[in-house]
């Protein structure tokens, strides 16, 4: 995929799906890839896993079929080991290359990796330059204001990245000291979008169609890419490309709800086994059910299931009243 064709469909469909630790595994790409998303991309991969050939590693980077283009988001923090994991990457058939300057994991931040990118602007441009020159695919950065709220640098910084070669950059309205909850500065990101040649994708409390069509108009970003609202919500795949289009769109129902979750421990179990595959739908299930009436009894409850069939009867006790959806405890 070269850069032009990229952008074109960013500024067409005006969505890029975001990269989730833990949560945009293979399993979750398949299911994503049914509502027919531009773009997916995996969780963050480590390079040097990469390089050092992984067995685990590798398996995240099974990519998903689906008239989707997909993604890889890298992290590291040595240009070389950057460069040659993105040759793997290519290789693999994977059709773009995103690197990670905004995760504030202390055990990413600790090795200079992730967010302590931005504070060290010039192995930044360094890591794009070697990643653009190993491979003839897009590369794009997904990064926060700054790594801190006291050293804003997104602007100077998004500048040498696009001089070094980034066709596109995701910036995360927040500095590195929250994951969320902090005020949300979209300002920054307008002024990023009026002085940067490259398309910029607005990052930061999308959980509906309704905010990422507040977004682009806030902030004139050719694109949106929603966070941690896609968790058990791949209809807001859907609701975005509608809503930004000026398109009708109809929630699912509860029934439609229920069968995407089992069908998503179907794929877990057949990924992971039956230990781990539990495991993740514990942390999973209750994003499918996020609206409904004793959400708060429902992830207590979810919390005592061991086996894979326990999940369905779980799921029987989720019932759609007059009300609304209810949890019958």
């Amino acid at each position: 995929m070269n850069s032009s064709l990229f952008i074109k469909i960013l500024r067409d469909k005006k969505l890029l799906l975001p990269p989730l630790s833990g949560y945009t595994d293979y399993p979750y790409r398949v299911i994503l890839a049914r509502f027919h998303p531009p773009f997916i991309i995996t969780e963050m991969v480590n390079a040097r896993a990469i390089l050092q050939r992984n067995p685990r590693t590798m398996q995240m980077l099974k990519i998903s079929e689906g008239t989707q283009y997909n993604g890889v988001q890298l992290v590291g923090s040595i240009p070389e080991y950057m460069g040659k994991a993105a040759r793997i990457v290519q290789d693999l058939g994977f059709d773009y290359i995103d690197i990670n300057m905004g995760c504030t994991a202390r055990k990413v931040t600790c090795r200079g990796e992730g967010v302590s990118l931005m504070k060290n602007e010039q192995n930044a441009c360094e890591i794009v330059s070697a990643v653009t020159a190993a491979v003839d695919l897009p590369v794009t950065c997904k990064m926060r204001l700054g790594a801190t709220r006291h050293s804003v640098n997104v602007l100077s910084l998004a500048q040498k990245l696009v001089d070094a070669g980034a066709a596109a950059l995701t910036i995360h309205g927040r500095s590195g000291e929250k994951k969320f909850g902090a005020p949300l500065d979209r300002s920054i990101i307008k002024t990023a979008v009026e002085h940067l040649s490259v398309p910029i994708i607005a990052n930061g409390s999308i959980y509906t169609g309704k905010d990422a069509e507040v977004m682009i108009q806030e902030t004139g970003a050719a694109a949106v890419m929603p966070g941690r609202g896609l968790l058990g919500n791949p209809w807001l795949v859907p609701e975005i490309l509608n809503t930004v289009l000026h398109k009708k769109y109809t929630a699912p129902v509860l029934q439609e709800k229920k069968d995407v979750c089992l069908d998503h421990l179907r794929l877990l179990l057949e990924y992971y086994g039956e230990r781990r595959a539990v495991l993740k739908m514990r942390s999973i299930l209750p994003h499918y059910f996020s609206s409904c009436l004793y959400l708060k009894e429902l992830k207590k409850d979810v919390q005592q299931v061991t086996i894979v069939d326990e999940i369905p009867v779980l799921l029987e006790r989720i019932q759609q009243t007059p009300m609304g959806i209810i949890y019958s405890i």
